[in-house]
């Protein structure tokens, strides 16, 4: 089951499962409460047929006066340490008779019942348990199947793509040779480029890539990649500052696709006759532009979130994914109208 998916089911497993023990368990404080004055009745007419016939000895008797404000009532007093009630003596209008259970009595028969509604709540709420489990699934079940029917429609969409882009790039070379190196050519190679890029988004966003770490000069793939990114983004100036020696070791493809993935960004959503920005200090790549800013930052990096109509809302998914895999922290700030700057740290990576 993928991280979302358990995500979803854990959080529809605790939405029903704390629904319906809530239920329950105000329902099972009603029949508490029910229970508890059932036992006070069920004392009271105990004290009741004491008073007629004191044959037992759990009951203790005394006598009060007969006052105005003293008066024999039809249940249990419980504002005394000891539970009582008073009844009236046959031929006596001065006294009344006071029964009373001495409290540690009435505590023990009360304690009968709490373990008796104790014993009825876990294993009710065992039975809440399962049926939240079951709920949730069943309730998760035709979206985890339109997930897959999505997932299994671009998995297509990208085994049908690799034979028109091999036969663009083939195509391509075959002009290249035939009519000699012109620009027009470069910006058809970077299109496909840009198009295998998506492809490659698109693997990573369905699968979990194999991590091969190898050695390779961070200078080289950022001067590269920035070459290329010049083509597209003939408007936007990209600058680089940093040391030339340092050495990453990671796994090569993964680091590119963050790469492009956030000069792209930092191209796309660049001003006309804008800058990035390219330095690294204290093992920290950041990436700076001048671009339209981001709005929420705190949801950049979620599945499908965008702020523009010219995005897909995987792009910066796949990074935060992608960095996880490889032990890079990422974070960014970002003022709207001013621009955005990315921060890379590199120190569990770089050789």
């Amino acid at each position: 089951m993928k991280h979302y998916e358990l995500e979803s089911l854990l959080k529809s497993f605790l939405l029903f499962f704390i629904l319906m023990l809530s239920l329950y368990l105000l329902l099972e404080w009603q029949s508490y409460k029910e229970q508890h004055r059932q036992l006070d009745r069920t004392i009271y007419s105990e004290m009741q047929i004491f008073s007629y016939k004191p044959l037992s000895g759990e009951f203790d008797v005394s006598f009060v006066p007969h006052e105005e404000n003293i008066q024999s009532t039809k249940e249990i007093h419980k504002e005394e340490l000891d539970p009582y009630a008073l009844f009236d003596i046959p031929g006596s209008k001065s006294y009344l008779m006071k029964v009373s259970l001495v409290q540690k009595k009435y505590q023990e028969r009360l304690g009968v019942l709490k373990e008796k509604i104790y014993s009825h709540v876990s294993l009710y709420i065992f039975f809440i348990l399962v049926i939240a489990v079951l709920l949730a699934y069943y309730a998760l079940y035709p979206f985890k199947k339109a997930l897959q029917v999505n997932e299994e429609f671009v998995r297509d969409i990208l085994h049908d793509i690799n034979t028109p882009l091999s036969s663009l790039l083939v195509n391509l070379n075959i002009l290249k040779r035939r009519f000699g190196n012109d620009r027009g050519f470069d910006r058809m190679a970077n299109n496909v480029e840009t198009i295998e890029n998506l492809q490659s988004n698109l693997k990573s966003f369905l699968h979990r890539q194999p991590q091969v770490c190898e050695k390779f000069s961070l200078y080289t793939i950022l001067h590269g990649r920035i070459e290329y990114f010049s083509v597209l983004y003939p408007s936007v100036s990209f600058l680089i500052e940093m040391d030339k020696s340092i050495m990453l070791n990671t796994n090569h493809e993964a680091f590119v696709r963050i790469i492009d993935n956030l000069l792209s960004n930092a191209g796309k959503y660049n001003k006309k006759n804008g800058k990035v920005q390219i330095a690294v200090e204290e093992d920290i790549l950041q990436i700076e532009d001048t671009g339209i800013g981001i709005k929420n930052t705190d949801r950049v990096f979620e599945r499908y979130y965008k702020e523009g109509e010219r995005a897909l809302g995987i792009g910066l998914h796949v990074v935060k994914k992608l960095t996880e895999e490889l032990d890079i922290d990422i974070s960014l700030e970002s003022r709207l109208g001013k621009g955005t700057k990315v921060f890379l740290n590199l120190s569990e990576v770089i050789d």
